[in-house]
């Protein structure tokens, strides 16, 4: 899907398009462990407290951490922002599922959100907000992630029996 997105914006602006360029517009977040990682740890995934699940993110509980996080993202150099992110807790092939498609439905939650925000708010919101999509979300997720210093330093789950990541 992240291959499939990528030649969409590379060449859906081509007229004509060099080949068949599919809409990638409704398809869904490319779920890894970042994004399920960078949502729990930002409190948009809450883990139940009765779960396995919730061990797996010590930090993501303390609310100094997530107010740290929550601020405008810090000046830093570039060569911190290269630093390898820290392994975090393995995860069975269940818990994996399980933290990847909450990312699914969390992401979902907030385009139907931030849409029905833009539409109805427009006269307080930007015109982008009603136009947002599930890619543009998770490009951005993906971004910060990167890019950021403190988001890049937070654990990402680990799962040992996949390719993908």
């Amino acid at each position: 899907m992240f291959l499939i997105h990528a030649i969409s914006i590379r060449f859906g602006s081509l007229s004509p398009p060099p080949f068949p360029i599919p809409d990638t517009r409704n398809i869904p977040i490319f779920s890894d462990n970042v994004l399920p990682s960078l949502l729990v740890h930002l409190g948009v995934i809450e883990l139940p407290a009765e779960s396995a699940l919730s061990k797996l993110f010590p930090e993501a509980k303390l609310a100094a951490k997530l107010e740290e996080l929550l601020v405008p993202a810090p000046q830093t150099a570039a060569e911190h922002v290269q630093n390898i992110p820290r392994e975090g807790a393995h995860v069975t092939a269940d818990q994996s599922y399980i933290l990847r498609a909450a990312a699914i439905d969390a992401c979902e939650l907030i385009i139907d959100t931030a849409q029905t925000l833009g539409a109805t708010l427009l006269d307080r919101n930007p015109m982008w907000l009603s136009k947002l999509t599930l890619p543009d979300l998770d490009m951005w997720l993906w971004s910060a992630a990167k890019d950021r210093a403190d988001y890049r330093a937070l654990e990402r789950f680990v799962d040992q029996n996949t390719i993908f990541f």
